[in-house]
Order: structure tokens, then C-alpha cells, then sequence
């Protein structure tokens, strides 16, 4: 197995990406509290309209309060990555979890790093910087097939 540097998701790399993924879920309920406006007629969704702001508005801070208080430690800990041509495997807290190339979703590429998506909810961040040698980052890139 290919071995890379150790590395953590640092707070502000989180929030980066929690943002990203929250801005990307609200602009995809504004079509639809439009819709529903021109469905409906202005009159009788002024009080949907102004209940579905309020709502996104709640929902946000309910977030932020979740953020606030859930221990997000297990998050930021030292992570380490080796992989082969068949599977990767992430070493954290002394655990290790591994997975197959082939059971990837999704890749999403940022300019910084990968957020490899195993399930539609879950995924795993990879910096690109932790790579050893340029020849073990282009191996770990073409296996994401990105």
C-alpha cells in the first residue's frame, strides 16, 4: 500500500464545506418555493412564502445551535491514507475503515482537495497535499478517475 502524510480537517475547512453543501440545498428550494408561488397565485401564498423563509431562517440557526454544541473532535483528529490500485483505507483514532475504488459515488473536486462521496450523504475529505511524490498523487487522482 501507498503511504501519504498525516493530516486533519482543520475548522474552518469544515465549515467551508458544510456552507457549500447547505447554500447548494437552499438554492435548490428557491425554483420550487417560486413555483409554488406562480402555482398558487401571489395572494394566497404570501403567508407559504413568508412561512418558508421564516422555516429556512429556523432551520439555519437550528444548525448553527447543533454545530455549537456536537462534539465534532472525532472530525479534526490526524487521519492517515495508503491505498493500492484495488481499495483505500482511512487510519484514524486507531481505527482504520477501508474502501474499494470501485464503491465511490462521487468525486467533488475543490482546488485544495477531494470530498469522495461513498453514499449520498457521507464522504470523505482528501487534501491534495499529502502525497509523498507527484507520481503517488496522479496514481491516487486516476484511481478517483477525476
Amino acid at each position: 500500500m501507498t503511504d501519504t502524510k498525516t493530516y486533519h480537517l482543520t475548522k474552518k475547512t469544515y465549515q467551508n464545506i458544510f456552507f457549500s453543501k447547505m447554500k447548494r440545498n437552499i438554492l435548490q428550494l428557491i425554483p420550487f418555493l417560486l413555483f409554488l408561488t406562480l402555482l398558487i397565485g401571489w395572494q394566497t401564498t404570501r403567508f407559504v412564502a413568508l412561512y418558508s423563509i421564516f422555516a429556512l431562517i429556523f432551520v439555519g440557526f437550528c444548525v448553527l445551535l447543533w454545530f455549537f454544541f456536537k462534539n465534532l473532535k472525532p472530525f479534526f483528529s490526524e487521519t492517515k491514507l495508503q491505498f493500492n490500485t484495488q481499495e483505500f483505507q482511512l487510519t484514524k483514532n486507531n481505527g482504520t475503515s477501508t474502501w474499494l475504488f470501485s464503491s465511490i459515488r462521487n468525486v467533488v473536486t475543490h482546488e485544495e482537495h477531494w470530498l469522495i462521496y461513498l453514499t449520498i450523504n457521507s464522504y470523505v475529505y482528501v487534501p491534495k497535499d499529502i502525497f509523498y511524490t507527484e507520481e503517488d498523487f496522479k496514481k491516487f487522482k486516476s484511481l478517483l478517475n477525476v
